[in-house]
């Protein structure tokens, strides 16, 4: 039975100070969305390895997400302009998104260009259920110190280098035609005839 609490004049067991407590720590409701992280997931090795450009592009996936009621989760579409717009650096974007993948915090599904028409990347973050009702993967767990160590080592140059080279036909140089000419010049031929 709960006992009359003379501080605070409450029949509660806990008092007021608790039920005020809770009250003012509650998820907000008026401020245009939420997203809980728990305390596993900002101990990990995967989140505290992160990168600043990584973390800011994670930051925006997760607006994106919370702007879409968090029902979105494998339907995430940001764009490079608005990875941009939000504090990440031009020519680090791609690496952000690669070392997010590599740590298992994100999923990502890449589009391609062609013919007039682009397909944008499309997102998935792991630590959150996705929009067809399945559970957060929670990839992330998976991440050890060592292979944030081997991120920043080797596998970083190894993406970058395959991100340089994918869509790019191989040119030849100039100085060396891809066909042989249809006439031989008349230096040639003036020259064979003596």
């Amino acid at each position: 039975m709960a006992s009359r609490n003379e501080r605070d004049h409450s029949r509660t067991e806990r008092g007021k100070r608790f039920s005020l407590v809770k009250k003012h720590t509650l998820p907000p409701t008026d401020q245009g969305g939420w997203m809980a992280e728990t305390r596993d997931f900002l101990e990990s090795v995967a989140y505290r390895t992160l990168s600043t450009n990584a973390r800011r592009a994670l930051d925006r996936l997760k607006i994106e997400h919370i702007s879409h009621g968090r029902t979105h989760n494998g339907r995430l579409i940001v764009t490079h302009e608005q990875f941009i717009s939000y504090g990440v650096t031009a020519e680090y974007v791609g690496d952000a998104l690669d070392e997010l993948d590599f740590k298992g915090l994100l999923k990502i599904n890449r589009g391609r260009a062609g013919n007039g028409t682009a397909h944008p990347n499309v997102f998935r973050l792991t630590f959150d259920g996705d929009h067809e009702g399945a559970a957060a993967t929670n990839e992330w767990r998976r991440c050890t110190d060592q292979q944030a160590k081997q991120w920043v080592e080797t596998v970083r140059d190894q993406r970058k280098l395959k991100r340089a080279g994918v869509g790019r036909k191989p040119k030849s140089s100039l100085g060396v035609p891809e066909m042989p000419p249809l006439r031989v010049p008349e230096t040639r031929r003036l020259a064979g005839a003596r």
